[in-house]
């Protein structure tokens, strides 16, 4: 017989025994064999998981909707995407600052109750959902969504994305929520700006922009000559190097397009052309 939820018993425990296993010491262990990662380090833990609220509460709703739809392109998404990133853990970190925590351990975590947490998404869902905010495109977020519904359908969005953040650490404590929105941002966007793998990503993409014979523009350079001329602000490689790594939402229209169509995305510091897609990036 089912439950309220239309799940058998046998589904029930089955559901019941995964979410056991995953513990702290799962999710530390997730993040340093598969990504890498010390998750002892607290401000690269706060780095991932800005990008994995980021990615939740943000990139995965109607936004990548009404930018397949045209409203934003591949380089407004890598500009935006990157600014929300750098918004959410400015928060984090204002949000550690005033519960006292200033060790550099995520160990420092663990105190932390539901209280606190809830005072943070709190702020990260009025920033997120503020219709008057303007994006690095020079729109605000209500011209972005064009209609009251739209502009609702994102806010049920965020709403669901971040209370689902906060859900999980009811059980399993503040540290352990972290932990798990840590491993969604480490795994799911690697290509992202703040990822411990960005710099590598933006140093290669750099010698790469100068070398016609590298892999990842083809056998023949094709991808190279297919880009066309460089934009003016992509020539100077000293402050496009700047740019990508401290913050791409400054980045032009028109060299933020250009990067991500040079395939920013697709490479990787140890093989060049990554098997994942550039989409992931924007």
């Amino acid at each position: 017989m089912a439950n309220d939820d239309g799940m058998s018993p046998e589904v029930q425990r089955v559901i019941q025994e995964a979410q056991a296993m995953m513990t702290d010491e799962v999710m530390e262990e997730t993040l340093r064999s598969k990504a890498g990662v010390d998750p002892s380090h607290l401000a690269t833990l706060l780095d991932l998981v800005a990008i994995g609220i980021t990615n939740g509460a943000w990139r995965n709703s109607c936004i990548e909707n009404w930018h397949a739809e045209g409203r934003l392109s591949d380089g407004d998404m890598m500009r935006i995407n990157s600014y929300t990133t750098d918004a959410v853990r400015r928060r984090l970190k204002g949000w550690c600052i005033e519960s006292g925590i200033i060790s550099a351990s995520s160990s420092a975590l663990e105190g932390t109750d539901m209280e606190d947490m809830d005072v943070l998404v709190g702020r990260i869902f009025r920033w997120l959902t503020n219709a008057e905010r303007r994006l690095p495109t020079g729109m605000t977020l209500g011209e972005l969504a064009r209609s009251r519904e739209d502009l609702e359908e994102y806010e049920d969005h965020a709403d669901r994305a971040l209370s689902s953040f906060t859900g999980q650490m009811e059980d399993k404590g503040v540290r352990f929520g972290l932990l798990r929105t840590a491993c969604h941002g480490a795994l799911a966007c690697s290509q992202w700006w703040a990822h411990p793998t960005w710099p590598d990503r933006v140093e290669r993409f750099i010698r790469v922009l100068d070398d016609a014979t590298e892999p990842h523009w083809g056998s023949n350079g094709e991808r190279r000559e297919r880009l066309g001329v460089e934009p003016h602000s992509v020539a100077d490689r000293d402050i496009l190097r700047s740019t990508l790594l401290e913050s791409p939402w400054k980045l032009d229209a028109t060299a933020a397009e250009w990067t991500v169509d040079a395939g920013i995305g697709y490479l990787t510091p140890e093989t060049g052309l990554s098997a994942a897609t550039a989409s992931d990036q924007k």
